[in-house]
C-alpha cells in the first residue's frame, strides 16, 4: 500500500514539472512582448524654431533739429494719435527770430527783384530798338541778375528758417500709438534730440534667423507660428523679408515675420519663440523614443514574419518629438516597434500586444 502511494506521488511531481516546462516553453515560443504601429511616408513640413523680439512694422521717430523749451504736451505714452495732430509744442527765441528775419529779407528781395525785373525788361526793349547804349543795357542786366540771385538766396534761407520754426510744433506724421515720450513741461532740450516716436501697432514684426541649410527652401510668404511671452494665445504670421547676406557673428540669415495685431495685445519689445516653415518633403517620421542607439549608430526595429528586424537609419529633419529616419530598407505599412524595442535583438521572436 505504501509503495502505491509513493508511485502516485512521484507521478504527480513529474507531471507538475513537465507542465511547468511546457508552459515555459510555450511562453518562450511566443517571443518578447512588444507594441507596434504602422508607419508610412508622409509630408514633412520643416520648421525653424528660434527666438526674436517684436517691433512695429512701421514707426516714425521725431528728432528736434533745433531743440528748445517744452511749452505744451498734448499726449502721453500709449495714447492713440492721428496723422497731423499736435503732440507737443517747443519754444526757441533764436529760431523764431531767425525765421522773422529771413522772412523779412525774402520779402524785401522779392520786391527789389520785381522792380529790377520791370526796369530790365524796359531797357531790353530800348536796346533792341538801339535807343540806348550797350553799357546802359548791361548795367541794368547786371542789376537784374544780382537781384535775382539775392532773391533765390534769401528764399532758400527763408524756407529753411520756416521749416525750423514749424518744427517747433511737433505733429504726428502717421496714425498710431505714442511711445518714448519722456519730456516734462518747461524742460529745455538740446538740438538733435529724439522727442517722441509714433508706432503703427496694427502690424508687428519679429526678427529671427535661419541657417544656411534652410535659407534655400525659405520664401517670402512662408507661414510662421509665434508664441509670445506674456500672451496665452498663439499668433500666426508670414515671412515678410529675407536678408540674403548672413550675419557676420552667428552666420545666420535674418528674416522678418509679419503679424497682424488688430486687438493690440502685442507690444513692442516682447520676447517670442518663432516657428517658421522652411520647406516640405515626403519621408518617414518616427517618435524619437523608438530609436535605439548601439555603438553610436541609430536603429529602429520593425516586425516581419513574427520576428524583430533591426534597421540601421540615418537621421534627417527633427521636430520636437518626431525624427525623420533615412534608410533604403524603409517601406510603406511597416510595423514599427514603439514599446519593448530596447530589449530586442535582431531576429528575436516577438509577441505583439496591440
Amino acid at each position: 500500500m505504501l509503495k502505491k502511494i509513493l508511485v502516485i506521488t512521484t507521478s504527480i511531481i513529474l507531471l507538475s514539472c513537465s507542465t511547468e516546462k511546457g508552459n515555459k516553453k510555450t511562453k518562450e515560443s511566443l517571443g518578447k512582448n512588444i507594441k507596434t504601429v504602422l508607419i508610412n511616408p508622409e509630408k514633412i513640413t520643416k520648421l525653424n524654431i528660434s527666438s526674436g523680439v517684436t517691433e512695429a512694422l512701421n514707426e516714425v521717430k521725431t528728432i528736434s533739429k533745433t531743440g528748445g523749451t517744452i511749452k505744451k504736451i498734448n499726449f502721453k505714452n500709449g495714447d492713440k494719435v492721428s496723422i497731423g495732430q499736435i503732440i507737443l509744442v517747443l519754444e526757441d527765441q533764436e529760431v523764431q527770430s531767425a525765421y522773422l528775419k529771413a522772412h523779412a529779407t525774402y520779402l524785401s528781395n522779392k520786391a527789389n527783384f520785381e522792380i529790377k525785373n520791370k526796369s530790365y525788361s524796359k531797357f531790353e526793349q530800348l536796346y533792341d530798338k538801339q535807343l540806348i547804349s550797350e553799357d546802359e543795357y548791361l548795367t541794368k542786366k547786371s542789376a537784374y541778375l544780382t537781384s535775382e540771385s539775392d532773391l533765390k538766396s534769401s528764399e532758400a534761407a527763408y524756407l529753411a528758417a520756416k521749416k525750423d520754426n514749424e518744427e517747433l510744433v511737433v505733429k504726428a506724421k502717421m496714425t498710431g500709438v505714442i511711445t518714448d515720450l519722456n519730456l516734462k513741461l518747461y524742460e529745455k532740450i538740446s538740438p538733435n534730440s529724439e522727442v517722441v516716436t509714433v508706432v503703427d501697432d496694427s502690424k508687428m514684426l519679429v526678427k529671427t534667423g535661419v541657417s544656411v541649410h534652410e535659407i534655400s527652401d525659405l520664401s517670402v510668404g512662408n507661414k510662421a507660428e509665434i508664441d509670445l511671452e506674456g500672451i496665452e494665445e498663439n499668433y500666426f504670421g508670414n515671412v515678410y523679408e529675407i536678408n540674403p547676406v548672413a550675419n557676420k557673428d552667428n552666420k545666420k540669415y535674418q528674416i522678418k515675420v509679419e503679424i497682424d495685431n488688430k486687438n493690440g495685445k502685442i507690444k513692442k519689445g516682447m520676447y517670442s519663440k518663432v516657428s517658421v516653415e522652411t520647406g516640405s518633403k515626403n519621408g518617414y517620421l518616427v517618435p524619437k523614443n523608438t530609436i535605439v542607439i548601439k555603438e553610436l549608430y541609430s536603429y529602429i526595429f520593425i516586425v516581419e514574419n513574427g520576428e524583430a528586424k533591426r534597421i540601421k537609419v540615418d537621421r534627417g529633419y527633427s521636430s520636437e518629438d518626431k525624427q525623420e529616419v533615412l534608410s533604403s530598407e524603409l517601406y510603406s505599412d511597416m510595423q514599427l516597434v514603439i514599446e519593448g524595442q530596447f530589449l530586442l535583438e535582431d531576429r528575436d521572436k516577438v509577441n505583439i500586444l496591440n
